[in-house]
């Protein structure tokens, strides 16, 4: 799986435009079907900075995204953060719960 997460500040008194073209530029990812997962959140220290995540179960997928007219508008979006955006893609290998937990603290694992 692949997650790609961006921080973005928006101007002040803007977040909500902001918001508002994030969720347009989510929704073609739920159409596809490929993208499992697109949030959007705030942090509660400064509600002007943003976080967008998205998950790609498949690389490849992502890398389509990557070169897509979708994508270009959220480069385009990042160029009007008030701070430079941090744009991270994290590449996931492998997601564990409670059972990693028991295993690390020697303990039976939890029933499920």
């Amino acid at each position: 799986m692949v997650q790609l997460h961006l921080r973005l500040k928006a101007q002040r008194g803007r977040c909500h435009e902001t918001v508002q073209a994030l969720r347009a530029l989510r929704f073609p990812t739920q159409l596809t079907g490929a993208c499992t997962r697109a949030d959007i959140c705030c942090e509660l220290d400064d509600p002007d900075i943003l976080h967008y995540v998205e998950e790609w179960p498949r690389p490849e997928d992502l890398v389509r995204e990557v070169q897509s007219d979708r994508f270009s508008r959220l480069l385009a979006l990042m160029e009007t953060a008030t701070e430079p955006p941090v744009l991270e893609f994290r590449f996931v290998s492998e997601t564990r719960g409670l059972d990693y937990i028991a295993e690390v603290r020697g303990e039976p694992a939890p029933a499920k």
